[in-house]
């Protein structure tokens, strides 16, 4: 069938003939897409031989490229086997692997290759890359991977984006994907996407800049005067049952401190921290009892407390207290744009009362440029105990929120294929 692919897309597909083609840019701007429909014509022409595709892992490489592959090629072009990884493809064979720590170097170790697909390639273990690079050593053998920008010191962007050596050698083809570049998106689906950034995130995933992450993470997005709430408004607020959710969130500590959140989720959506549990040595007991002297307050339970996943024993202490604690996903990078969106959006707000939160939004920070710790691309591990509660609190119900629409979306598109057959 015939695709209508904007003039970058098109270019890509005609001209990523280079020993490795590097499509990079924007989320959503149809860097996948073009590479996919590259790397199905490569399967079908390329030199013989076994092919690698890698990912972060199986599971987001088959979310994220396979699926869309088997949709392209129909089910009687190819099997698949989840477990064991192999693809047959076209009569090829592919090895599918995840790639994401330095384990995964050792599942391609003395393999030979005839081509590589790799997916969010600055994700995958340096390592990994480097030998899967040596291994695509048949000849006329090509790479193709794409990526959305990263730390401008990443080693994708040092060692082979900027290299110019191996562009002058023409081992290297570089794309550089933006929104527009993407045709079959709408003009409101773009201004979703452009308000799902903020901050560095969105030079990176918006305008597809490698730029680097510093100052004060939430010092374009936390604003006290507009996002620290009287106390007395968020009681009203209360007694008012304004709040749909009550969730809670915790980071442990003990010699440093240990925190305890507890936010009101308004029917439309909106967080306000309602109060702050926030001391040194203290054991986990104590962050129950005063979970459980909000729940008396509150008279109800808290819907969820995500808690910091790196002490289950600590977890099951306060399940045990009748508290419906979880471990969280403690992404950072993922959970720190989540919460400088709402921020952004005039989504959560803060009780004035919670003064370390306050203290802790206005000096949590990246490391200066020439500090060695820049290149993890992490805010520096200090002023950092209420920041991640927050984060653990607020992502995770985001995600939450998100399955649950999706959820909806699902079965209301069920019910409306049932209404059409009767």
């Amino acid at each position: 069938m015939p695709f209508m692919l904007s003039p970058k897309q098109a270019l890509y597909y005609r001209d990523s003939n280079y020993k490795i083609n590097i499509s990079h840019g924007a989320v959503r701007s149809g860097k996948t897409f073009s590479t996919n429909l590259r790397w199905l014509k490569y399967i079908k022409e390329g030199p013989p031989g076994r092919l690698l595709m890698s990912g972060v892992t199986k599971e987001t490489l088959k979310e994220n490229v396979l699926n869309d592959l088997f949709a392209l090629v129909g089910e009687a072009n190819y099997t698949y086997n989840q477990t064991s990884g192999i693809l047959v493809m076209f009569g090829r064979t592919i090895r599918c692997v995840g790639a994401d720590s330095v384990r995964a170097e050792s599942k391609i170790r003395g393999q030979t290759y005839a081509g590589w697909y790799g997916d969010e390639i600055t994700l995958q273990h340096k390592t990994f890359v480097k030998q899967a690079v040596v291994r695509c050593s048949v000849e006329h053998s090509k790479i193709f991977w794409t990526t959305n920008p990263d730390h401008p010191k990443h080693y994708i962007k040092t060692d082979f984006i900027d290299n110019k050596q191996m562009k002058r050698d023409g081992l290297v083809g570089l794309w550089h994907f933006k929104l527009k570049d993407n045709h079959t998106l709408t003009s409101d689906y773009i201004e979703i996407v452009k308000a799902s950034f903020s901050g560095v995130f969105y030079k990176r995933n918006i305008d597809g800049l490698w730029v680097i992450a510093d100052g004060v993470v939430y010092g374009d997005d936390y604003v006290p005067k507009v996002h620290r709430v009287p106390s007395d408004v968020i009681m009203s607020m209360i007694e008012k049952k304004a709040f749909r959710y009550y969730i809670g969130g915790t980071d442990w500590g003990y010699t440093h401190p240990m925190v305890g959140l507890i936010y009101g989720v308004t029917h439309e959506g909106n967080y306000y921290l309602i109060d702050e549990f926030y001391k040194s040595k203290q054991k986990t007991e104590a962050v129950a009892k005063w979970f459980k002297d909000w729940e008396e307050k509150l008279d109800r339970q808290l819907d969820v407390i995500f808690c910091d996943s790196a002490e289950p024993d600590r977890i099951v202490t306060l399940q045990v207290e009748g508290l419906r604690a979880k471990a969280s996903d403690k992404n950072i990078k993922e959970g720190i744009n989540t919460v400088m969106t709402l921020f952004k959006r005039n989504k959560v707000y803060i009780s004035e009362l919670c003064e370390n939160t306050d203290h802790e939004l206005q000096v949590y920070r990246y490391p200066e440029e020439d500090d060695p710790k820049a290149k993890l691309d992490l805010p520096l591990d200090e002023d950092n105990h209420a920041m991640d509660a927050k984060r653990y609190v607020l992502h995770n119900f985001e995600k939450f929120l998100i399955k649950q629409q999706r959820k909806g979306d699902r079965k209301a598109k069920t019910n409306a294929k049932r209404r059409k057959l009767y």
